[in-house]
């Protein structure tokens, strides 16, 4: 029996079983078998319950399950005990005379041993996650996930390392965009609930364009839309992190959309943002968005060979290299060509990991170059820039020229030195160019499923004015990742200094 008709079954709430009309969206996210799932929420739209559910599940349906379920304060794990876990419990004939029994025992609120020998554990980590030390589990349920201590999730996944299981829920109400739960998202399916429009069958998704004067509209069109008819669609498809879902306000059926409007009115940005959105909200100004970004893709998918580009730009292909390292960087590669219309295509985009050897990765990039017979390189010549550049150009095959980019805050010409170019360009100018770009359409990407998490490394930079330079400066948070994004503006750049054959390019 798997969750969903497990909590129609046993789960009753007021005194009736629970149900799940009006709610089509939570039937996946209950059914989904993923080993991690983040759900990115608004404030009171069943997440807690789904713990609940999640919980009384396992514990009535396997053997020799321990459940840990982590809350940011012991206030908030006792709450959960005391209003929510033992309530459902109790209520539930079948699941009371299950896992309780006949006598009338009261089971502790923080550490729970049912008559089937499965556990259940509540721990509180605001500050740290020592309280959850030394516990062994199966399932591990976080919840307002966004709270908990900053970078110790690890620490609590601890706690699965023994389990053939290994079961993971998180759950919060975004905050800042720099957090650890935006994070997640970001690595999973990040699955949107979009409805499609009857008239002219845009893919609406339910943010606050879909917000009309007296209903849900789409935002291409006008035309009213029905919140109950959508479907979900990952963002990240090929994610192999776990599953993602966004839930908001718009979605639920007892959200009264006078009333979403009045919280609009009302509400500071971010609070409106945060609680009734459900999206992240951040210090500086966001300089694209993911829709201006899907809107630059083509209908093309990711050219995997040379064969896939069209044949009057495969003699004309550069490629831009953002070098990794650290642990915690990626290597990007970006390739790509520009059109007579000064439009920018890129044709595919590739990513190594962190952790991959340094000497391994390079020899990966020079493949994946020379897979597409590019010519003209550029990448960015700081940090490890140094010393991979160089080893770059001791592959079997090596590109006509290679441009070590650097950034700085003005620009010089290019000068050589020795096989490698080294160009130093104003940070902020190229990327501001790069960005406008994308506003104008005038760089093009292949189709969504294929590069959208790559676009999000485009979404993640944040503008914020630097009153020391007296300049725009682009940044972002620290649990952001941007590599896709400089090394296209390597290649763009590059690119244009082709188109206008300057430089001796």
């Amino acid at each position: 029996m798997n969750p969903l008709e497990f909590a129609r079954e046993f789960i009753y709430l007021k005194g009736r079983p629970i149900t799940f009309d009006g709610r089509p969206y939570l039937e996946e996210i209950y059914r989904c078998r993923a080993r991690r799932i983040v759900l990115r929420c608004s404030r009171q739209v069943e997440k807690t319950q789904f713990i609940v559910n999640t919980i009384l599940h396992a514990a009535a349906t396997r053997s020799g399950i321990r459940v840990v379920a982590v809350f940011p304060r012991v206030e908030q794990a006792r709450h959960f005990s005391n209003s929510r876990l033992l309530p459902a419990l109790q209520n539930s004939p079948v699941l009371r005379r299950g896992l309780i029994g006949s006598n009338s025992r009261k089971l502790p609120v923080m550490n729970m041993r049912f008559r089937n020998g499965n556990e259940v554990n509540l721990r509180a980590a605001y500050h740290s996650a020592d309280a959850a030390r030394g516990l062994d589990a199966d399932y591990l349920l976080i919840d307002e996930f966004q709270d908990v201590a900053p970078g110790d999730l690890p620490v609590l996944e601890e706690c699965l390392s023994h389990s053939q299981i290994r079961r993971e829920i998180l759950t919060g109400t975004p905050k800042l965009i720099d957090n650890h739960l935006e994070a997640a998202f970001r690595q999973s399916t990040a699955n949107e609930w979009q409805v499609r429009c009857p008239s002219c069958q845009h893919a609406v998704i339910l943010d606050e364009r879909a917000l009309g004067p007296s209903g849900l509209i789409c935002a291409a069109c006008q035309t009213p839309i029905d919140p109950r008819l959508g479907t979900w669609v990952p963002r990240n498809p090929t994610a192999t992190w776990g599953a993602g879902y966004w839930i908001n306000h718009l979605m639920v059926p007892w959200t009264n959309h006078d009333e979403i409007l009045e919280r609009q009115r009302s509400y500071d940005v971010a609070r409106f943002k945060n609680e009734v959105l459900g999206l992240p909200t951040s210090l500086g100004e966001h300089v694209v968005t993911r829709e201006e970004l899907d809107a630059c893709c083509r209908q093309d998918p990711m050219a995997r060979s040379l064969k896939d580009v069209p044949s009057h730009a495969r003699g004309s292909l550069v490629a831009g290299i953002d070098w990794g390292g650290g642990g915690v960087s990626r290597t990007v590669v970006v390739i790509g060509y520009m059109e007579r219309d000064y439009k920018f295509h890129v044709v595919r985009f590739e990513r190594f990991a962190a952790s991959e050897d340094p000497l391994e990765v390079v020899k990966s990039v020079a493949k994946c170059c020379g897979r597409f017979q590019v010519s003209w390189i550029a990448a960015d010549g700081g940090g490890n820039g140094h010393v991979l550049n160089r080893l770059f150009l001791e592959q079997p095959q090596t590109p006509s020229a290679m441009y070590a980019i650097l950034y700085s805050v003005a620009d010089q010409q290019p000068f050589q030195d020795g096989r490698l170019w080294k160009w130093t360009v104003n940070r902020s100018a190229t990327i501001g160019a790069m960005f406008s770009r994308i506003k104008k359409q005038s760089l093009l990407f292949p189709r969504v499923t294929d590069c959208g998490s790559f676009l999000d490394e485009f979404a993640s930079e944040i503008a914020e004015y630097d009153d020391i330079n007296r300049s725009i400066q682009y940044t972002h948070g620290p649990t952001q990742q941007d590599d896709a994004l400089h090394a296209c503006n390597y290649a763009v750049l590059l690119a244009v200094c082709g188109f206008r054959g300057a430089n001796g390019i």
